[in-house]
Formats: structure tokens, C-alpha cells, sequence
């Protein structure tokens, strides 16, 4: 077993939406390890951790510390922690600042770091230089597809999402479309009003319920929400269900037919593979996700800003036994994005 291992990540929290899967990927980790140091920027009311491991945080759910205090707070705590460990290994799990700062005490004890990044990135500004300088940084990078990392470097893997699968899948023996699931954190990137504009022109869309399930994680994502719930409050079957416990989801999810996955290329997210397993159909954007289905259902799946509405129209009328058979191939694709597998190749790769 190998020594200590040192995560930066963004949060821990087992009732948030977005970040609560990191509790399982921690805990995973921690089984190929003596001890476990984590250190988050922000640290929920609830989570459950290994014995082994030990978390450090800069904010609780209570505070609201200005980013000046954070990264002051941040750099001690971090000088701290390399200062009196022998750390084997440093993962940065989608946390390029944290990353860079460690990094700096890290080189001076010769501890390699880790990178996992999954997003198509910020386009310009400080954060596209701190993620490309944390790239830089990096001994190794790890992403989950081919599309999810916005810089081209040789160091970069892809190893796959880590989802839950065995939480998530349910067995679908019938098909009929009446309830949409968007699982996606209310954020403009994410698209959803282009989604439920599609979804109003829809030719039975009164017969068809839709959801929003997810919080938001800033201001920018709370003010859009805020738009959002204004533009659609008249219409009864648009709901806005806010942040679930991620532990609620596989039960919350039964209730769904179809998932919309809005996000562009290199947006590999995740709940299109947590809705595949929970035997959901998805319509999606990004061609990473042409993995989980036949060539023909593809065609109907795979749409652009323009004309969901129609793919919606074209899959009520799409063979049923079709839809079935290619329900069992996502779950079964899927599936090689276990939590599992994605330790398994992230202990081999802190190990070379």
C-alpha cells in the first residue's frame, strides 16, 4: 500500500448536486493508501470519509470569505500541510489554482502531481492562464474523453468518468415519453433555456412534463436562475426542482424517460452517464456521448441548437423495441465509466 496521498478538489459535501460524488471518489482512493490529506475550498454540513482520511477546508457553509482572505488562508494551509508531510503523490481534482500553489512547495520535496481537469475551459482571462499554467505544472493530466480538456499537451489521458453505477441503474422494461429530466447545474454554459424554448414547440409538449434538476454554485449561476424561473413561469409542466442530495438521485430518477444534455463539445458531464445507467434516454450535443448508441438512434439524439424540438417529435414516433434494445447498450457502455475503473488506472498512473 502506498504511503499518503495529498487532494486539493473544490468541495465535499454529500447533499450537493454537483460535488457530492467526490465523497465516493475520495473514499475509493483512500483504499490504496495509509492516510489521505484532503484539502477543499469549501466543506458542506454533511459527508461521510474513510478513517484514514483527514480534511482540511477554507470554507464551511457558513462563511463567505473575500477571494484575497481565501487564497491567503489557502497558501497556509497548504505551506503547512507539505511542510510537515512526507507526501507520495499530489491530485488536483479539478482545482488548477490549488494546483499551482501547491505546486511551488511540492517541487521543493519532489512530490509529482496529478491534474484532473474535465471541461471545454475558460476561452481567456486569469483562469484560462491559471489552468493552462497549472497544465504546464502538472507531471500527469487525466480528463475523462478526448474533448474534455482544452489544451493539447502529450501528458494528457483519458481515463473515463467515475459514476456510481450500481446506485443508478435501473432496469427499463417499457418506454413511453412523458417525463424530461435536465440534471445539470443551472449555469449559462449548461444551455437550458435553449432547451425548454425547444422543449415549448414541441407538438404534444402540454402532454410532456420537464424538470430542471440542480442548484447553483455562484452569483452569475443564481441571477441566471433567477431569469430563468421568471421566463417560464406560466407554463405548469416547467419545474425548477433545485439542488438534490446526490444520494436521492437513483430513487428520483425512475420517474424519467428522457434526459436533455444541452452542453457543447467538451462538456463530457457526467449525469448523461449517471441517466444512461438509471435506463434513461439522452439527447446530447457533444459527440463524445456517440459511444452509447446505434448509428440510427444517433440521428435522433444528437441535435443542435436549432432543432431539438424536432428530434423530441421524431423519437415519440421512433420504434419502441428500438428504443429498449438501445437503452440496455447506453447502460452497458456506461458502465466502463465505474468509479471503480477510474481508480483503478488513477493508481496505476500516481505509481509510474
Amino acid at each position: 500500500m502506498n504511503n499518503k496521498l495529498l487532494i486539493l478538489n473544490l468541495g465535499v459535501d454529500s447533499e450537493n448536486t454537483s460535488l457530492a460524488f467526490t465523497q465516493k471518489w475520495i473514499n475509493d482512493i483512500s483504499l490504496n493508501f495509509a492516510s489521505v490529506d484532503v484539502l477543499t475550498m469549501k466543506v458542506g454540513s454533511k459527508y461521510q470519509l474513510n478513517k484514514n482520511v483527514n480534511l482540511f477546508f477554507i470554507n464551511d457553509q457558513n462563511t463567505k470569505y473575500t477571494k484575497i482572505y481565501q487564497l491567503r488562508k489557502l497558501n497556509k494551509i497548504t505551506k503547512k500541510l507539505i511542510k510537515n508531510n512526507d507526501y507520495t503523490h499530489c491530485f488536483a481534482h479539478m482545482a488548477p489554482m490549488q494546483h499551482v500553489v501547491a505546486k511551488f512547495y511540492l517541487m521543493q520535496k519532489n512530490i509529482k502531481t496529478t491534474l484532473w481537469f474535465t471541461h471545454s475551459g475558460p476561452k481567456f482571462g486569469i483562469k484560462w492562464l491559471i489552468l493552462w499554467f497549472s497544465s504546464l505544472l502538472a507531471n500527469n493530466i487525466v480528463t475523462a474523453s478526448k474533448h474534455s480538456f482544452p489544451f493539447r499537451f502529450k501528458k494528457v489521458k483519458c481515463i473515463g468518468h467515475g459514476i456510481t453505477f450500481e446506485n443508478f441503474f435501473n432496469e427499463r422494461k417499457t418506454f413511453q415519453l412523458k417525463n424530461i429530466s435536465i440534471l445539470s447545474r443551472v449555469s449559462k454554459s449548461k444551455n437550458i433555456e435553449n432547451t425548454l424554448d425547444n422543449f415549448i414547440k414541441c407538438k404534444n409538449f402540454e402532454n410532456i412534463n420537464i424538470d430542471v434538476i440542480g442548484g447553483t454554485l455562484n452569483s452569475d449561476d443564481e441571477g441566471h436562475l433567477n431569469e430563468l424561473l421568471i421566463k417560464y413561469k406560466n407554463f405548469k409542466n416547467i419545474n425548477f426542482l433545485g439542488k438534490q442530495p446526490h444520494a436521492k438521485l437513483p430513487e428520483l430518477l425512475k420517474k424519467y424517460d428522457v434526459n436533455i444534455n444541452n452542453a457543447q463539445k467538451g462538456f463530457f458531464d457526467k449525469a448523461v452517464l449517471e441517466t444512461c445507467a438509471a435506463g434513461i434516454i439522452n439527447f446530447y450535443r457533444s459527440e463524445d456521448f456517440d459511444f452509447l448508441y446505434s448509428k440510427n438512434l444517433q440521428k435522433i439524439l444528437k441535435f443542435d441548437e436549432n432543432n431539438l424540438y424536432t428530434k423530441i417529435d421524431q423519437l415519440n414516433s421512433f420504434d419502441q423495441d428500438e428504443i429498449l434494445r438501445n437503452i440496455e447498450i447506453a447502460q452497458k457502455q456506461s458502465k466502463s465509466h465505474s468509479i471503480s475503473n477510474v481508480v483503478k488506472k488513477l493508481i496505476d498512473i500516481f505509481n509510474e
